[in-house]
């Protein structure tokens, strides 16, 4: 990409169309266990925000990651552009490669920016870029912050305990595969305040002590923001980004009797372990495996039961936060987008828990709805798009034209019901995980999900036929002149956004070949 294309046009930041500007609320959740909401029998996550939204709005029921780790993705919703173009391949430290945000744009507009919650975008430099907010650098921490100790403080609550019920090794680093340096923490109460398991594999339960949990602190903080924004009469556009439901899955109180365990049903790839997926998949999963206590279904299942019970307590705090946009009046101007940076493999593929470091559709189908102001209410969109696309979407609720330069598309075509050619298929990124550098590359057209991995297999699922990719048809001969198509079509988009790092020379090679 030329540097001088990355650099902002005036012209881009006129508003093409008149009217009072629309707010922005950009909400994104962390690791949700979408997928099993969606695909799944018996108990489920209780979502009625995400169906508030997407009866007031519309739902796009195929949207998928741009990249299945958080720090890539989300810098990718902050620029615009694919991994291989804004450098951050990874959850490793990168160069800023000079992008402007779009947030950028909008400034020049007039607009307040604004940024509560997770960062782990591999920038740091929020406030250079004009952003207000609560974002702790890196990962971040919120229960350590002064500012969580003020909210705690101004509203009487006790400091959060959790009592953790279950736990395994994290693992902090590895060589050549073997770990050689782990975390644990016993199963037992901890003062969030003073321990540093916010980032742990474990689950169990936040003690009666108040609204104390990290999205209830979010939120509050997002709104009392927005509600001084729109006093002083300035537009705005804000992301409120929640660490959760990513683990540990600390469920407040009040939601810890939400499900019945026992109702939960067996997640339909829990006793096949990815024997057809990449080398590091099936390494990382009896690694998983080694450390994990629970064996059986029945084991697992209040497992489940928590991490969906934090995934339902982190949508009631979305639903509190629409509820108070709507007394204060601001719903009618301000387009909302929630979405997450990427899901969860939890109990799939054999038992996994975490992200696998790979591109299965537990991790890759993430959730998506936008209500907009003027726009049809209970719409539905299958159309391939993903969260590539929202940065693009937010300049156009601005009345900005996107730039060029942008590799995602506007969806508000699609919220509109315009007519129009959409995209026919969609290419997501990865370059590996958990110390392991395998770039890997999926594409999707039609009903099929191609999975290229560098020196490693290559895989082809029919996801009507095959939700839960069970059976692998790369080397079906039926399949064959599908494959080859798949194949053409990953190439041409790897042209398309010039993603011409080392890492695909074999990916190109082989494709090419087949």
């Amino acid at each position: 990409m030329d540097k001088e294309n990355k650099k902002i046009n005036p012209e881009n930041c006129t508003r093409k169309n008149g009217g009072p500007k629309l707010n922005v609320l950009w909400i994104v959740l962390d690791h949700v266990t979408f997928r099993h909401y969606k695909m799944t029998k018996g108990a489920v996550p209780v979502l009625p925000a995400y169906e508030r939204l997407a009866r007031e709005g519309c739902e796009f029921t195929n949207c998928h990651s741009v990249h299945p780790l958080c720090l890539p993705a989300r810098a990718t919703m902050l620029t615009g552009v694919y991994a291989n173009n804004h450098g951050k391949l990874d959850n490793g430290e990168y160069p800023d490669c000079g992008l402007p945000f779009y947030t950028d744009y909008l400034q020049r507009l007039g607009y307040r920016t604004g940024y509560f919650g997770k960062n782990h975008s591999g920038y740091e430099n929020f406030r250079e870029k004009g952003l207000e907010g609560f974002y702790p650098e890196g990962y971040g921490n919120p229960y350590h912050t002064k500012e969580y100790r003020e909210y705690l403080s101004e509203n009487g609550y006790g400091n959060p305990v959790f009592h953790q019920e279950w736990g395994m090794p994290t693992v902090f680093k590895q060589e050549n595969g073997r770990i050689i340096s782990e975390k644990t923490y016993e199963n037992g109460d901890y003062d969030l305040t003073e321990t540093d398991n916010f980032n742990m594999y474990s689950a169990g339960i936040l003690k009666d002590t108040g609204k104390v949990h990290e999205s209830d602190f979010i939120t509050n903080s997002a709104f009392e923001w927005m509600k001084n924004c729109s006093q002083a009469g300035q537009p705005f556009a804000v992301r409120v980004d929640m660490w959760g439901p990513h683990h540990a899955y600390q469920v407040p109180w009040e939601m810890k009797d939400l499900l019945e365990a026992d109702e939960i049903m067996e997640y339909p790839t829990f006793r096949e372990p990815p024997s057809e997926k990449a080398k590091m998949v099936q390494d990382f999963r009896e690694r998983i495996h080694d450390r994990n206590p629970l064996r059986s279904w029945e084991d697992w299942q209040p497992l489940m039961k928590r991490a969906y019970e934090h995934y339902s307590y982190i949508d009631k705090a979305v639903g509190e936060l629409l509820e108070k946009l709507d007394e204060k009046g601001l719903a009618g101007n301000t387009v909302v987008i929630y979405t997450a940076d990427h899901g969860d493999a939890l109990g799939s593929h054999g038992g996994l828990v975490d992200k696998a470091g790979d591109m299965m559709e537990e991790v890759m189908h993430i959730p998506l709805v936008i209500r907009w102001p003027g726009a049809p209410a209970g719409t539905v969109c299958d159309e391939l798009v993903s969260n590539l696309d929202l940065t693009p979407t937010v300049l156009e609720a601005a009345g900005i034209a996107v730039p060029d330069y942008m590799d995602g598309v506007g969806l508000s075509g699609l919220v509109h019901r315009e007519s129009g050619c959409w995209r026919e298929d969609f290419m997501a990124e990865h370059f590996g995980h958990f110390g392991i550098r395998a770039a890997q590359r999926t594409l999707y057209y039609k009903n099929f999900k191609y999975i290229a991995t560098e020196n490693d297999v290559h895989e082809m699922y029919d996801l009507t036929a095959d939700p839960f990719e069970k059976t692998n048809l790369i080397h079906a001969p039926e399949y064959r002149e599908t494959a080859a198509e798949m194949r053409r079509r990953l190439l041409a988009n790897m042209d398309r956004y010039k993603d011409d790092s080392e890492y695909m020379t074999d990916i190109r090679k082989r494709a090419a070949e087949r």
